[in-house]
């Protein structure tokens, strides 16, 4: 009995164990199968990264049809190690239809105390250096937009002039290269190379070279379609004085400006950094620009300080004063020497932060009082009696009984209080559509400004519901990053036509250039029925774009077409559009 009760233990043992083997074997034959064959898997594609930013290089000149496509970018500055691309990338930074999308780091911790700082440089084809400083306080957000003057076709209030001279061994024989007004503007210069000038390099060897080619851009001080497009903006934050020691600390200064010139030189394609003799800068300067100083018109005998601007680095550094003069025309006149070439801006400063001076701390009040016509996203800006830049608040929602609080102001005799088209970053860049009598913001406290009503546009509110598709990997990515409304009804009449939407695992979190309602980070935006719309994302590298179409209330799709589709579902009950597009990626 014991034996046989061994027996059949045993021989349960061995079913046991025989049995285990063949599940290992068919686990073993399935196992070559991928466990998600035939499942949707849904994947957040949310990074450990924080303060998303947008930049968008644009052609200052909004009637040109050039715009700036794809390029490299430098990002430079104290803070740049923490800045990365839209994927996670540090270094090779390029944008992609003149977007760049960045973020930083998740060890950054920016705040109003403890910014984050970088500069962002670039060599357009065709356009001019630019350059802009960005600074992060905040894990928001936020949108900048650059614009580039192009050399062929320059933005009213700005010239360019493009000049060939002929070269021996690199040495000039001398000349003078004289830049012309264009429309818009009074400006104008020109630059004087002494005869037996050696062209020089970055590190100040000499250029054996036949030609020079010259690109120089004249910026209007007193110009909105101009000097929104100044290299490095107004509140730089890398500024320098004339021994390299740090200015304020590091913290931002304002600057006013009388006028900007760019000037970029090549020898046989080599640039050209430095001049064996001094150059002679001559700078036009319009009357009807205000001292910041003095509070009125310039004047022969106004001082005004020089300033010069490294590109690549995104520093500015004192160059000393200049005196205003006058010709036997009765023109004003900047005249300085200089033996390097970068962007040189005659400025005065004013700062709120490190050490202020020239500043107000009493705060102003703008009442504004629109129709409802006039509802919508715009800057709201403080400029001088002649349209000089001084603060802004940037994309404002302005509305009947808005208020909006400057709590500094520049300390100036006289300014005004303008709005202008929403320009998304530090400068109003399109025509002034409303404005404040002029007063003194110092002792003002509060001033109202009246802007007409005429027919109000109809609106609809728009819900995003965004997502990436692996076909090769059947999963569905929820994309954290941006998406871009382009209005080309907008666009045809002259208007700003970007909407720039930022979505986290699909759903909006931020937007701008756009009316925006809803609460607890899930967000509809309002766009105006009846125009014409492209849909686009730049996603890991890659450019996805929508075929146009119109903003109807009803519901339509789209056909897929550059690798976007998307069907829009209509509900009259609370007019909103609910769109949902599906971009294909290949996931590696």
């Amino acid at each position: 009995m014991k034996q046989l009760d061994i027996n059949r233990r045993g021989n349960i043992y061995i079913a046991a164990f025989l049995t285990i083997i063949a599940l290992l074997i068919i686990l073993a034959i399935n196992s070559c199968k991928k466990p998600n064959d035939h499942i949707g898997v849904v994947v957040s594609e949310s990074t450990l990264s924080k303060s998303p930013v947008l930049l968008h290089f644009a052609n200052a000149n909004n009637s040109s049809t050039l715009q700036p496509g794809d390029f490299d970018v430098a990002i430079t500055g104290k803070d740049s190690a923490l800045v990365q691309m839209d994927g996670g990338a540090t270094s090779n930074f390029r944008t992609s239809h003149g977007f760049l999308p960045l973020s930083l780091l998740s060890t950054a911790q920016p705040s109003a105390t403890n910014p984050v700082t970088f500069n962002v440089s670039a060599q357009i084809p065709g356009f001019a250096p630019v350059v802009q400083t960005v600074t992060i306080t905040s894990d928001t957000a936020t949108i900048v937009d650059v614009a580039a003057i192009e050399y062929a076709n320059p933005a009213k209030g700005s010239a360019t002039f493009t000049n060939q001279l002929g070269l021996t061994d690199g040495t000039s024989s001398g000349a003078t290269i004289n830049v012309p007004s264009s429309a818009g503007m009074v400006e104008s210069a020109s630059v004087t190379i002494p005869a037996g000038t050696q062209m020089l390099d970055k590190g100040g060897n000499l250029i054996d070279a036949a030609r020079l080619t010259s690109n120089i851009v004249d910026y209007s001080a007193v110009s909105p379609t101009s000097y929104g497009a100044f290299p490095g903006g107004f509140s730089p934050t890398n500024v320098v004085d004339a021994s390299g020691n740090q200015v304020n600390g590091g913290n931002a200064i304002n600057f006013v400006s009388a006028g900007l010139l760019s000037i970029k030189m090549t020898a046989d394609g080599t640039p050209v950094r430095h001049f064996s003799k001094p150059l002679q800068v001559s700078m036009k300067l319009d009357p009807n620009t205000t001292n910041l100083t003095t509070g009125s018109n310039i004047q022969a005998g106004d001082v005004v300080p020089l300033w010069s601007l490294t590109e690549e680095t995104g520093q500015w550094k004192s160059e000393g004063n200049v005196t205003i003069t006058s010709d036997n025309s009765g023109n004003l006149l900047a005249n300085f020497q200089t033996s390097h070439l970068c962007c040189f801006n005659l400025d005065w400063t004013w700062t709120i932060k490190g050490h202020p001076y020239g500043t107000c701390f009493t705060p102003l009040r703008v009442n504004i009082h629109c129709g409802a016509g006039h509802s919508g996203v715009y800057d709201v800006t403080i400029v001088t009696p002649n349209n000089q830049y001084l603060a802004g608040a940037h994309g404002e929602f302005v509305h009947d009984g808005d208020v909006v609080v400057f709590p500094y102001v520049p300390s100036i005799a006289q300014c005004k209080v303008v709005i202008s088209d929403y320009n998304l970053y530090l400068n109003p860049g399109l025509p002034i559509l409303a404005q404040t009598i002029l007063f003194n913001p110092c002792t003002q406290g509060s001033i109202d400004l009246s802007w007409g009503a005429p027919a109000v546009p109809q609106f609809i509110n728009i819900n995003l519901n965004i997502s990436g598709h692996c076909s090769n990997k059947n999963v569905n990515v929820l994309p954290s990053g941006w998406m871009l409304l382009y209005d080309a009804t907008a666009a045809q009449n002259h208007q700003c036509a970007w909407t720039y939407v930022f979505v986290k695992n699909g759903v909006i979190l931020y937007a701008f250039g756009t009316p925006v309602t809803g609460s607890n980070n899930n967000f509809s935006i309002r766009l105006i029925l009846g125009h014409q719309f492209f849909l686009y994302t730049y996603n890991s590298g890659e450019w996805y774009a929508s075929p146009e179409f119109t903003l109807v209330n009803h519901n339509f799709t789209f056909p897929a077409i550059n690798g976007l589709s998307g069907s829009c579902v209509y509900d009259a009950g609370s007019n909103s559009l609910n769109i949902t597009a599906v971009y294909s990626v290949h996931c590696h």
